[in-house]
């Protein structure tokens, strides 16, 4: 049965350990590949050596090594997006996001987060990609990773700034700022300052957003980006054009270099200055874009201004070409919605699809957990059953044992009661002729018949109650009857030798043959006797009855020592009455400090136990 407990035990743990594995995925973080390392050192700077060195290394094995696997697939996934590749659907950085979504790594947690948010914004899943950058938020500020927190940052601001959400716009910008100064990168810097001032525009703080242009304009002075700088002075100027002051606005214009002259807003502000023959000029030079929606915003400035005299023999012409762009936009507007609906349709049908598979993989994991489940219940009740078996077996061996061990002791009590009643009949019988000395012995010794007797009844009773029980326990039962059999040999040899030693003693023998006078010197000789074989007897019966006299201590120790009443009447030149009333003098001292339940015990026993 043992070797039953421990096959059981061993399959117990064997299926928490499967159960712990197959819940808890991911455990402890293994070390990147070195491949790995070194393409995420590059990618902030390099992101297509990035990408070239993840795409000519082993890619990492999906069942082997997820933790790099999954690595593998969030790095290529930022390469892709840092290099504005066509990224058509987000099952590739959705491996890295469902692999790090469970584990404590915050700063991977976020980066999945990110780029998942990212790829579904480019795929118009807006509601989406708006849950993504929030979770990466909540991840990103459990890091010191202030490159993912500004991009996040960056990336809601852009989504609320297109939505004229003002407030919530702002305020992601100032925290993208935030993020960009504790991460010492001023390309950062410049790019918040700028959404920063959008934001000022769209909630109509036109002032503050002037203000945050000319920061944003000395930052890009200082990193000698002359191509954004001018970028940044020409939304200024469309600041302060949007503002009313369209002179302010042309003079900022007309202070570039001639390369870097927007000729669409210029044209606008000679229109709106009523400067004709200006705004045809600038306006004409819009016209030289590839931009459709430049040249659309253009013919619509030089249609109105076809109402003049002047130019009205080209309105036709500007109407006509109006129509054609606005045309070509609603078709350029209608093919990248008919290319967005039919992507997000391959990507709903590609979610769908893994959906079912991965409901299908539930099922089938829901199928495993139930058998393992009812095989664990099956076998915690066969070990209930065979540990409430045991419970019953030990029970049933504890109640044999108590039995077997009360035996004994009713077997070591009839023993003791008959050698007392050897004991009592010899010193009877002889002095049979002083009968009325003996009074207390005949007594006691009817006593302990009875006793016998009684104790007889019970050894019976007790005898059946184990017969009863099956032979089951017999091994242990017969374990405490060998113990309890040595017990009662070591009693009986320390008996044996005690009498031995008794009868071996000429000063003893030779007063039970020739019983005389004792003076207190052979007396006291007696009593270190008495010490010597009873285990320093007097010393511990005057420790136990500190009210008994030296006399009595005398008298105890031979009475210890099996003299009779009519010998220490000798040994003490005392009458054989005086030895007796001492006796019940010393009974009665000693039972009433001792509280012994049982006071019909006769002194002599009582002594003789002792």
């Amino acid at each position: 049965m043992r070797k039953i407990t421990h096959y059981i035990l061993y399959f117990l743990i064997a299926c928490t350990a499967l159960l712990n594995i197959q819940c808890s995925g991911n455990g402890k973080e293994k070390t990147p590949l070195p491949e790995l390392v070194h393409a995420e050192s590059v990618m902030f700077d390099h992101p297509d050596s990035a990408l070239h060195i993840l795409e000519t290394m082993p890619m990492p094995s999906a069942r082997r090594d997820k933790e790099n696997h999954a690595l593998w697939c969030l790095l290529v996934t930022q390469a892709q997006y840092k290099q504005m590749m066509k990224i058509p659907s987000d099952s590739l950085v959705r491996i890295a996001y469902d692999y790090f979504k469970p584990t404590d790594n915050a700063r991977r947690k976020a980066m999945s987060a990110l780029y998942m948010g990212d790829i579904n914004y480019e795929l118009r899943n807006i509601e989406e990609a708006m849950q993504y950058y929030l979770e990466c938020k909540t991840e990103v500020e459990k890091t010191d990773d202030y490159k993912t927190g500004y991009m996040v940052m960056v990336s809601l601001c852009r989504l609320y700034l297109y939505r004229d959400f003002a407030d919530y716009a702002l305020d992601a910008c100032w925290k993208a700022y935030d993020y960009a100064v504790k991460d010492s990168n001023k390309r950062y810097q410049l790019a918040s300052l700028k959404f920063l001032a959008r934001c000022y525009c769209i909630s109509d703080s036109l002032s503050k957003a002037i203000d945050t242009y000319h920061k944003c304009s000395d930052l890009a002075l200082e990193l000698k980006l002359e191509n954004y700088y001018y970028n940044i002075q020409s939304e200024i100027a469309l600041v302060y054009k949007n503002k009313g002051d369209i002179k302010k606005s042309l003079e900022i214009i007309k202070s570039f270099p001639i390369k870097y002259k927007p000729a669409l807003l210029m044209g606008k502000n000679y229109y709106l200055l009523g400067q004709q023959d200006s705004a045809y000029i600038c306006l004409n030079e819009a016209l030289k874009t590839y931009n459709i929606y430049t040249k659309a915003s253009a013919y619509e400035c030089l249609y109105k201004l076809g109402d003049t005299p002047k130019y009205r023999k080209y309105l036709k012409t500007y109407c006509d070409s109006l129509l054609f762009y606005n045309d070509s936009i609603m078709a350029l507007d209608k093919g990248k919605e008919i290319i967005a609906y039919k992507e997000k349709f391959d990507n709903e049908r590609l979610t769908t699809e893994k959906q079912r598979l991965e409901l299908e993989m539930a099922n089938i994991m829901n199928w495993w957990m139930f058998t393992i489940v009812m095989v664990l219940l099956i076998l915690v009740f066969f070990a209930y059953i065979y540990l409430r078996k045991q419970i019953a077996i030990r029970r049933k061996q504890k109640e044999m044992d108590n039995l077997s061990i009360l035996l004994h002791q009713k077997d070591i009590e009839m023993k003791k009661n008959e050698s007392y009643i050897a004991e009592l009949q010899k010193q009877y019988g002889e002095s049979i002729q002083k009968e009325d000395l003996y009074i207390e012995q005949s007594e006691v010794l009817l006593q302990l018949k009875k006793g016998n007797e009684q104790l007889c009844l019970e050894k019976d009773i007790l005898n059946e109650k184990l017969s009863s029980y099956s032979g089951s326990s017999s091994y242990m039962q017969s374990n405490v009857k060998v113990l309890a059999d040595r017990l009662s040999e070591l009693e009986k040899r320390e008996n044996e030798l005690c009498t031995l030693i008794l009868s071996e003693m000429p000063i003893l023998n030779n007063l039970h043959k020739k019983p005389e006078y004792l003076s207190d010197t052979r007396l006291t000789e007696i009593c270190r006797i008495t010490d010597n074989i009873y285990q320093n007897f007097t010393k511990r019966l005057m420790k136990d009855v500190p009210s008994l006299s030296e006399h009595e201590i005398i008298l105890c120790c031979l009475i210890k020592l099996r003299f009779s009443i009519a010998e220490i009447s000798i040994f003490m030149n005392i009458a054989s009455t005086s030895v007796s009333r001492s006796k019940l003098r010393i009974k009665n001292k000693i039972y009433a400090l001792s509280k012994d339940s049982s006071y019909e015990k006769s002194l002599d026993i009582w002594l003789w136990e002792y």
